[in-house]
């Protein structure tokens, strides 16, 4: 892996990982102009299995053939600079990216859904206040809408939706506790892309979901810890008449206690 430094000199990062000669090693060059914006892949409890790069110009696919993917981290507005992760001696055992912001904006990140619909959108948000989430829970169930309520710049609390339909099972969960904040959200998608269940999870440990039916191609979008926690401050998406896509925006975790 490699990365630049701000006077733009290339530092050679790695291998993380085993990096036996006997196993495939891909190399991918960046071309001029090329960058890299959407990360996506398979992973079980010990190691990344498989992993797919799309860039402006190219898709690279490494490991095993990507029927399925437990994780997707697509930028809607933005490119990935880096990576962090984990690694023992003989495995790459988790992989994160950095995605450079102007300060106060938060990222986006995101869609998950088939892309039918209209796009919805907020004004710039800074703090997630409540979620709900319209949906069947049977074994063939899926998400159909959504509603949220976020601070926004000017500290106003702003109720947004629904997005989609209200057909189903609503499923309302507030963020009461002090400092709490969405720090991972995961979910599925279907054969014919439709979101067919929503997970959210707080820094409190607190697990709301999954709703739904957890069926078809996984996502999971979780933060890192660190000195700047990241949160979900909000939502934007695609609004149909019997469901809903959501990308979310991530910026800066409230104050902890």
């Amino acid at each position: 892996m490699c990365t630049s430094t701000r006077t733009g000199g290339p530092i050679h990062v790695g291998p993380w990982g085993n990096a036996d000669p006997e196993h495939t090693i891909t190399n991918i060059q960046m071309g001029p102009g090329e960058y890299l914006y959407e990360l996506s892949g398979n992973a079980d409890d010990s190691a990344l299995l498989s992993l797919k790069l799309v860039t402006n110009q190219h898709t690279y696919e490494v490991g095993a053939p990507l029927e399925h993917t437990t994780f997707s981290m697509p930028l809607r507005n933005g490119k990935v600079v880096a990576f962090f992760g984990r690694s023992d001696n003989d495995h790459l055992t988790a992989l994160g990216i950095y995605v450079p912001v102007m300060k106060g904006s938060p990222v986006n990140v995101g869609l998950w859904g088939d892309s039918g619909g209209v796009p919805v959108d907020i004004t710039t948000p800074v703090q997630l206040k409540s979620i709900t989430v319209y949906s069947t829970d049977s074994s063939d169930g899926r998400i159909y809408g959504f509603s949220f309520t976020y601070v926004d710049l000017t500290g106003q609390s702003i109720h947004v939706g629904h997005w989609g339909t209200i057909k189903g099972e609503k499923h309302t969960f507030d963020l009461n506790l002090q400092g709490e904040y969405v720090n991972k959200i995961t979910g599925t998608t279907a054969g014919d892309n439709r979101m067919t269940s929503l997970k959210f999870t707080t820094n409190q440990q607190r697990d709301y979901g999954p709703f739904g039916s957890d069926r078809g191609n996984a996502f999971s979008m979780p933060l890192p810890d660190g000195k700047h926690n990241g949160a979900v401050v909000g939502f934007f998406g695609r609004s149909g008449k019997s469901h809903v896509d959501l990308g979310v925006y991530v910026g800066l975790a409230p104050n902890e206690p």
